[in-house]
């Protein structure tokens, strides 16, 4: 009867390791202060708790409307947009091969960079005007902002 309260300790500890392992404490974190700090988000997400974001950029600061330009099988959808001043314009580049939304103006009022699959860039146009643009890998690629 007394080997009996040996066996129970390891398998005791045996179960413990198996909950804290379906905690998440298993999962690569050094103390239990740092499986805290590792799921503080999901804990946060799963009580609808909305989770603040580092300080905005320019961009997001801005007030004004937003919409979404979509790149995808060499062209710009749409190809032309009427917008109001103060809209942010995001270009979203779904296609295979990366691609640029480049102002046709010099100097340049916006240029995205090269963008890849799945990549953003955003511009908030201010002033009125017709803003002609084109992808800089692709100079067939092109579409038009207006802003009035």
């Amino acid at each position: 009867m007394r080997n009996r309260p040996r066996l129970s300790a390891p398998i005791l500890g045996m179960g413990l390791s198996m909950l804290l392992a379906g905690c998440g404490w298993s999962s690569g974190e050094a103390t239990l202060e740092g499986a805290k700090e590792e799921k503080a988000p999901h804990s946060a997400m799963a009580m609808g708790h909305e989770m603040k974001s580092p300080k905005p950029t320019r961009s997001v600061m801005a007030k004004g409307a937003s919409t979404e330009v979509v790149i995808d099988n060499f062209t710009f959808d749409p190809p032309k947009l009427t917008i109001s001043p103060g809209t942010q314009v995001t270009w979203i580049n779904h296609d295979d091969v990366p691609h640029t939304a480049t102002s046709s103006t010099k100097p340049r009022a916006f240029d995205s960079g090269t963008l890849d699959t799945d990549e953003k860039f955003s511009f908030i146009f201010t002033e009125p005007g017709a803003y002609d643009y084109f992808c800089a890998v692709h100079p067939k690629m092109t579409a038009q902002i207006i802003v009035k």
